[in-house]
C-alpha cells in the first residue's frame, strides 16, 4: 500500500513545486508514494475576502488521514496559515517537512536566504562598482523578504556603504507594487540607482519591464538583479542576474527523508538548503550571446503557447456558457458530464468537481450555510472522470478527498486540489492530476478556476432571480384573501387552458359562482363577516378543484372555474360538491350569516369554440336565471 503525502503550495510558486516534483521523480522510491497537492492562489495584492477562500482549501484535508506532509511554509503567501497547516500536521502526529520556516515538531529545510543573497550583493560592488542600490523588499514582514534585505544592508556596510531607507520599496512579491516601485524610483530626485535589487524574479521582471517602457537601457543605465531563477527570467532580455535555490535537491531530500521515517531511522531536525548566484545579463556580464540558445528556445514556443491559451480560453468560454445556461443543478451535472467526457486531454483522466450537498439540494441556502455545512456535512461529485471513465454512482467523502481513491491501484498519482469559493466562503474544490494537460504545459489554472467558479456563481444566481421572479408572478397572478387566481392570473391560467381545449378538441367547463345577498351580508353582520363569505366560498371551490381545472376571483364576490371535463356528469359532481361544501358550514353553525351561492355552468361541444368570453357569459347568464329563482329564499335568513 503506497503511503499518501499531503502538499500545501501556493499557485504561484507553482515552478518551485515542478521542480520539487522532478526531485521527487527522480528518486528511486518514487513510486511507493501518492501525492495529494492542496494549491491555493492566495495574494498579498488580493482581497482578504478572495484569499479566506483560497486558503480554505488547507482546511479540506484531515492530515490523521495522511501518512506525511510537505508544507511550502515560506511561499503560501500566508506565513500563519503555514505554520498552522504544519503544527496540525505536528498534533496529528505524521512527519511534516516545513520548507523555509523552522516550526516546532517539524523537520525544517531551511532555505538558505543568505549565501545567494550575500554572493549577489558583493558581485554588484566588486564586479561593477555599486555604490547606490535600492532594494525591492517582497511582503514587508516576511521573513524571507526581512533576511534579504538584511543580508544585502550588511555586505552594504562590510563594504563601507550604505543601503538608505529611503531606496528600499515593498513590492508584495508581485507585478502592480514592483511597477509601481520602479515608476518612484526612476521619478526619485537623487537619480537613478546604480542598481535595483529585488527579493524575487517576478518582482525584477515587473520593474525591468517598467522601466525599459521609460525609456532606460538595462544594464547599462541600471543593474536589475532577482531571486529565485524562474524560467521567464532566464528566457528575458537582458537575462536576470538571479539566486536558485535547489528545489530539486529538495524534492529528492524529501523522499530520503520519508523512506528514512518509515524505516523506523533518525532523521535531522533541520536541513539546509543552498543557495547560489546565478550570473546572467542584466549585471552586465554574461553579454556574449550564451543566453540566446535559451531565448531561441523561447521564441520557438511562442506561437505554441499562443495556441494552448487559445485553446484553453475556448474551453473557458464552452464551459461558462454550459454552466450558465444550465437552468437546474439536476441539468449543470448532466451538462457537465457530457463537457468533461471530451476534455479529457486538457483536463486529465482524472477529473473531479465536488461540491457540498447543501449547494446543490437549496439554491435559496446563503453562501455562509453552504461554507459551514461544508466543513462537516456530505459532499458529492457533480463532475467524476476516473481512468478517463465517466462515474456517476462514485461517491466522496472529506476523508478520501479524491472520490473513489485507491492506493493499491497500478500506478501512483499526482493530484492537485483547489477550492472553488465565493469570496470567503467555499462551496467545493476540483481535482485533477498530473497526466492533464492543464498540468502538464503549465496552462493558466488559476484563470480557468476563476472562469469556473464566475460560471457557477451566475448559474446559481439565475436559478435564484428565476425562484424569485415566479414567486413575484405568482403574487401577482394570486388574489391575497383567497388565495385563488386574480385577473391577472385569469389572463395566463385560464386562456392557455381554453386554447389546450381547442387545439386537444377536450370538453371546456366554464363555471360562473356567485354569493347570494352579499350586500345584505356585510349590512347586517359587517364587512369581516363579508371577507369571510368570500373566503368560505373560496375554500369551497379549492377543495373541489382538479389538475385541470383552475378557480378565479374574477369580482368582489363571484367567482369563476375553468377547466377540462370528460363528461356533463363530471361537471355536475364539481357543482354539487361546492354547494354540499357551504352547505357543511352552514350546519356547523359557526358563522352568524348563513351562506348560499349561485351558480351556472356551460360546455364546450364539438363544434367550432366560441371565444372564452362568450363561454363566460352564458355561464353567467345561467347562474342569475338560477339566482332569481333562489334569491327570496336564500337572502335574509338570520
Amino acid at each position: 500500500m503506497r503511503k499518501k503525502i499531503a502538499v500545501f503550495v501556493n499557485g504561484y510558486g507553482m515552478e518551485a513545486l515542478n521542480a520539487t516534483l522532478k526531485g521527487l521523480h527522480q528518486s528511486a522510491t518514487f513510486s511507493n508514494y501518492d501525492f495529494f497537492v492542496f494549491v491555493s492562489y492566495a495574494s498579498y495584492d488580493t482581497q482578504d475576502n478572495y484569499n479566506k477562500g483560497e486558503l480554505n482549501i488547507y482546511d479540506l484535508p484531515q492530515l490523521k488521514d495522511y501518512d506525511g506532509a510537505i508544507v511550502f511554509t515560506n511561499a503560501l503567501n500566508a506565513v500563519e496559515t503555514g505554520i498552522s497547516i504544519v503544527k496540525r500536521g505536528v498534533k496529528a502526529g505524521i512527519p511534516v517537512i516545513s520548507i523555509g520556516i523552522s516550526v516546532p515538531g517539524s523537520i525544517c529545510f531551511d532555505i538558505d536566504n543568505i549565501t545567494g543573497m550575500r554572493e549577489i550583493a558583493e558581485h554588484l560592488i566588486e564586479e561593477h562598482g555599486v555604490k547606490r542600490a535600492a532594494f525591492i523588499g517582497g511582503y514587508a514582514e516576511h521573513p524571507e523578504s526581512i533576511l534579504r534585505h538584511e543580508t544585502v544592508k550588511k555586505v552594504f556596510e562590510e563594504h563601507g556603504l550604505k543601503l538608505d531607507e529611503r531606496d528600499v520599496y515593498y513590492g508584495n512579491w508581485g507585478n502592480v507594487l514592483s511597477a509601481e516601485a520602479a515608476d518612484r524610483i526612476a521619478a526619485d530626485p537623487l537619480g537613478m540607482p546604480d542598481a535595483i535589487i529585488a527579493a524575487n524574479d517576478i518582482m525584477a521582471l515587473a520593474c525591468s519591464t517598467e522601466l525599459t517602457r521609460l525609456g532606460y537601457e538595462l544594464p547599462k543605465d541600471v543593474i536589475v538583479t532577482g531571486y529565485d531563477y524562474i524560467y521567464r527570467g532566464r528566457a528575458f532580455y537582458p537575462v536576470l542576474t538571479t539566486v536558485t535555490s535547489d528545489y530539486e535537491g529538495i524534492g529528492s531530500t524529501c523522499i530520503k527523508v520519508f523512506d528514512n521515517v518509515f524505516e523506523g531511522k533518525e532523521v535531522p531536525k533541520s536541513i539546509l538548503m543552498k543557495s547560489k548566484i546565478v550570473i546572467g545579463e542584466s549585471c552586465g556580464c554574461n553579454c556574449n550571446g550564451e543566453f540566446d540558445v535559451k531565448r531561441r528556445e523561447f521564441g520557438s514556443r511562442t506561437y505554441s503557447e499562443d495556441l494552448d491559451r487559445n485553446f484553453l480560453e475556448t474551453s473557458e468560454r464552452t464551459l461558462t456558457n454550459i454552466i450558465s445556461d444550465s437552468p437546474d443543478y439536476d441539468s449543470l451535472k448532466k451538462n457537465l458530464m457530457a463537457h468533461y467526457e471530451t476534455q479529457h486531454d486538457l483536463i486529465g483522466n482524472d477529473f473531479f468537481i465536488i461540491i457540498h450537498n447543501l449547494y446543490m439540494s437549496d439554491v435559496m441556502a446563503s453562501e455562509e450555510d453552504v461554507h459551514e455545512n461544508g466543513i462537516t456535512g456530505a459532499i458529492s461529485p457533480i463532475v467524476a472522470i476516473k481512468d478517463g471513465k465517466l462515474c456517476d454512482n462514485i461517491s466522496s467523502d472529506r476523508h478520501s478527498v479524491v472520490p473513489g481513491y485507491d492506493p493499491d491501484c497500478d500506478h501512483n498519482h499526482i493530484y492537485y486540489i483547489m477550492p472553488l469559493h465565493s469570496g470567503k466562503f467555499n462551496y467545493g474544490y476540483m481535482v485533477t492530476s498530473d497526466n492533464a494537460r492543464i498540468m502538464r504545459e503549465h496552462l493558466d489554472l488559476n484563470a480557468y478556476l476563476e472562469k469556473l467558479m464566475l460560471a457557477l456563481r451566475i448559474q446559481r444566481s439565475n436559478i435564484q432571480l428565476r425562484i424569485f421572479n415566479d414567486s413575484l408572478r405568482k403574487i401577482s397572478e394570486i388574489d391575497t384573501m383567497t388565495g385563488l387566481y386574480n385577473r391577472f392570473g385569469y389572463e395566463n391560467k385560464a386562456i392557455p387552458i381554453y386554447e389546450d381545449s381547442i387545439r386537444g378538441n377536450t370538453m371546456l367547463m366554464v363555471m360562473f359562482i356567485d354569493i347570494n345577498l352579499m350586500k345584505k351580508i356585510n349590512d347586517i353582520f359587517g364587512h369581516m363577516n363579508g371577507d369571510a363569505a368570500i373566503r368560505i366560498t373560496a375554500s369551497a371551490i379549492k377543495s373541489n378543484l382538479t389538475n385541470d381545472m383552475i378557480g378565479v376571483r374574477f369580482g368582489g364576490d363571484e367567482f369563476l372555474v375553468i377547466g377540462s371535463v370528460k363528461s356533463p356528469e363530471e361537471a355536475d359532481r364539481l357543482e354539487e360538491a361546492i354547494h354540499s361544501n357551504i352547505d357543511k358550514v352552514n350546519k356547523d353553525g359557526i358563522w352568524p350569516f348563513r351562506l348560499s351561492i349561485s351558480s351556472g355552468y356551460i360546455l364546450s361541444g364539438n363544434e367550432t369554440k366560441k371565444p372564452l368570453s362568450e363561454y363566460i357569459k352564458d355561464a353567467d347568464n345561467l347562474m342569475y336565471e338560477t339566482k332569481k329563482k333562489l334569491h327570496a329564499a336564500q337572502g335574509d335568513q338570520r
